[in-house]
């Protein structure tokens, strides 16, 4: 793919802003409470038969996953979520009834759609979280983190009806790093907290994880190992950050837009990371000014089909108007959307003056430096935003050293933006 340096002929706008995209959040529950909801939704991983949904158990009896034996089992999700690079959070909600001594439960998230059990109830590939009675072993792959709760044995004595909640949030940071963080709620029988707003116990844990970091795609999962869990309900899975829900089957499609005011237009950017199995037919962008968020049944700007980056932009914008925005991508599996970028108008300047100088960068892509060519200044501040408008590095160049370039190693692969002070934005891709 060409950087594409957008001018106008003329007077233009002043003033470049890197719109902060707000991520909506998006939440997927399961309730339990629909007959063959765990079969339909979930992939089950071995051949335990002594894992079942049953319609009168759980919170409030209203359904949920049981347990009735000593067992090792993983569950994963079989709609997957996409990894969108730094800044990307995920959480894991879950209530489960412990009324045995000698087990785990887990959670977390796989890059293996039909994961296995391999120890702690988490599989040998991920980052998790498993806890038992007195304790909890954080998991990434095969590397453990594991303790005990400050409280002792408080999954034997923390609810008088032996019902807890569990929040996992994983968030994604620089260079591959993940913050896990769980904490602990004792409830009753019917959701309600003990301790509201005061978690019991909270424990964290830091691990780089660079095969979780660049799969194009992640499930979510549940585990047991031994026997300690008896009932398993209302698993939520929210996500931030620009990661999105990819139904089974579905391609996955990352992206996000920018308001150029140096040009008055919304930059758009997307990228059909995997196909899964399946030629994309069709992908580009969709927008609303009044729906929140937008489908395929609203304003779509095609922009080709197949695999890999693409752009375009949206000119004569309305003002004082909220746009919202989104890519997307079709394959015979279904329909899948990047995350929802909300562009607001009013933040274009009505000060105009004449076209910004325009820079170059080489090689495009590039994978450890990029040198910039058209710098007239001796020192030149400049700031790198990944694609879902999040600074991620800052520094100064000059036209003296840049035969060097400008060191971009540790970002993750992916299209970015690049802004200097009185130039255009450019955009370059690391590889």
């Amino acid at each position: 793919m060409k950087t594409k340096l957008l001018t106008k002929n003329g007077l233009t706008i002043l003033l470049f802003l890197t719109t902060l995209v707000i991520q909506a959040q998006v939440t997927n529950v399961f309730d339990f409470n629909t007959p063959a909801e765990l079969s339909t939704s979930f992939t089950q991983g071995g051949s335990s038969l002594l894992i079942t949904q049953t319609t009168n158990t759980g919170i409030d009896g209203t359904g949920a996953v049981n347990v009735s034996g000593n067992t090792n089992e993983v569950y994963t999700t079989k709609q997957g979520y996409s990894i969108s690079g730094e800044g990307a959070h995920y959480e894991f909600k879950t209530y489960f009834k412990s009324e045995f001594n000698s087990g785990y439960g887990g959670i977390g998230f796989t890059s293996n759609p039909s994961a296995t059990h391999h120890f702690y109830a988490a599989p040998n590939d991920g980052l998790g979280i498993s806890v038992h009675g007195g304790g909890y072993i954080f998991t990434s792959g095969t590397t453990t983190s594991s303790g005990s709760w400050d409280g002792g044995d408080v999954l034997n004595s923390g609810s008088p009806d032996d019902w807890y909640l569990a929040v996992l949030t994983v968030d994604l940071l620089a260079n591959s790093y993940f913050d896990m963080t769980i904490q602990i709620y004792p409830a009753n029988n019917d959701g309600t907290l003990i301790t509201p707003g005061t978690p019991t116990e909270t424990k964290s844990w830091n691990v780089q994880n660079t095969a979780m970091a660049n799969s194009e795609i992640i499930y979510s999962y549940f585990a047991f190992g031994g026997h300690r869990i008896t009932n398993f309900d209302n698993y939520t899975i929210n996500l931030e950050g620009g990661a999105t829900i990819i139904e089974q089957g579905a391609p996955v499609v990352i992206g996000a837009s920018v308001l150029n005011n140096s040009t008055s237009e919304i930059d758009m950017s997307g990228e059909v990371t995997d196909d899964r199995g399946a030629t994309v037919t069709e992908r580009g962008f969709v927008y609303s000014t009044s729906v929140n968020p937008p489908t395929t049944s609203d304003t779509k700007i095609v922009t080709g089909s197949g695999e890999g980056t693409f752009s375009n932009q949206l000119g004569s914008l309305a003002s004082n108007t909220i746009y919202y925005v989104r890519s997307y991508a079709i394959n015979s599996g279904g329909t899948s959307y990047g995350s929802l970028s909300t562009i607001d108008t009013s933040t274009l300047s009505d000060t105009t003056t004449g076209l910004k100088a325009k820079i170059k960068t080489h090689p495009n892509p590039a994978t450890n430096f990029i040198s910039l060519s058209g710098l007239t200044k001796s020192d030149n501040n400049y700031t790198i935003y990944n694609i879902l408008g999040k600074e991620v590095s800052r520094g100064t160049v000059t036209n003296t050293n840049n035969s060097n370039g400008i060191d971009i190693k540790f970002l993750n692969q992916g299209l970015y933006l690049l802004k200097l002070e009185n130039f255009e934005v450019v955009k370059f891709i690391k590889k």
